[in-house]
């Protein structure tokens, strides 16, 4: 079972204190910056910061990961190069556009994991599809090889890469990147990434919006986000996490769904409402993520 990550925090590579800092306001996962946030003077020496918090952060039990320079720099084989190493979960690829960028970024990984004495395959790769033929091509990107297990959206850029190739305007209702969230939603779920993420707000001194950006994402399907700032953590958790009740409700699909079995029925009511084996599947996945959350959801049938 893959990870659930309700949040994953952003720190820049470059920002050795951040990087201590971050693990205290508990995020599920700590990425660390090697591209947009890290001038270009500083990249190489950055790559040695990261390098060396990656593995004293991750020795503590927190899932570490890095944002690479994309594939058009020139800078992401020496990324990988740098980077690379015992605690390392996985790297996020920014602006890749076709699945040839993928499988480039798959070998050098290969390569790296090789001299590191590493299993092939461990470090992870999430895609960030940022330009207009990047999210035509998700689906080919997240199918590109077995490394690839997730995504992050960018859902609720005002500005930046996203916005400048597709050219929207930005309005607080979102209305003009429905239709893109639930394209690289679906193509996700297609590709068999159980539990999608998106990109975060960037509002940092709007709580309001931000849970608003959030619970978007969540009813949309998505069922984590990347996060810039510290206070975007709780929100994050609360909205991304299911509840006591709606754990105890599911249970209750599996409980009256194992009684009708014990009868030889494929189908039970329970709480007014007709179910069936759609319901368990949905049920048992949810419970899934709720477990992957470190929650204890309890005893339930195993159907």
């Amino acid at each position: 079972m893959t990870r659930l990550y309700r949040s994953i925090m952003f720190v820049p590579g470059n920002r050795q204190d951040m990087m201590e800092k971050a693990p205290k306001y508990g995020p599920d996962g700590i990425a660390l910056d090697l591209e947009d946030s890290v001038p270009p003077s500083e990249k190489r020496s950055a790559r040695e910061l990261v390098r060396a918090a990656v593995a004293r952060i991750s020795s503590a039990g927190t899932d570490m990961f890095v944002r690479l320079n994309g594939v058009q720099t020139g800078m992401t084989s020496e990324d990988i190069d740098a980077v690379v190493t015992p605690g390392l979960a996985g790297l996020l690829l920014p602006k890749p556009e076709r699945r040839e960028d993928v499988l480039k970024v798959d070998a050098w990984i290969e390569l790296c994991e090789r001299r590191a004495g590493m299993p092939v395959g461990a470090v992870k790769i999430m895609v960030l599809p940022e330009t207009a033929l990047g999210a035509h091509n998700i689906y080919e990107l997240l199918t590109a090889c077995p490394r690839v297990v997730n995504l992050c959206a960018p859902l609720t850029s005002r500005a930046g890469d996203i916005v400048r190739d597709i050219g929207y305007k930005w309005t607080a209702a979102g209305l003009e990147t429905r239709y893109l969230e639930s394209h690289l939603l679906l193509c996700a779920r297609a590709a068999g990434i159980e539990f999608p993420m998106a990109g975060g707000g960037i509002e940092v001194r709007n709580p309001e919006r931000v849970r608003e950006q959030f619970q978007r994402a969540r009813e949309t399907g998505y069922r984590g986000v990347f996060v810039i700032h510290p206070t975007h953590i709780p929100i994050a958790h609360e909205i991304f996490s299911l509840t006591q009740e709606e754990i105890e409700w599911q249970k209750g699909v599996l409980r009256a769904m194992e009684a009708a079995g014990r009868e030889g029925r494929a189908a039970a009511t329970y709480d007014g409402m007709l179910v069936d084996y759609a319901h368990v599947r949905n049920a048992q996945q949810l419970l899934r993520q709720a477990i992957s959350a470190g929650m204890d959801v309890g005893e339930y049938p195993e159907l």
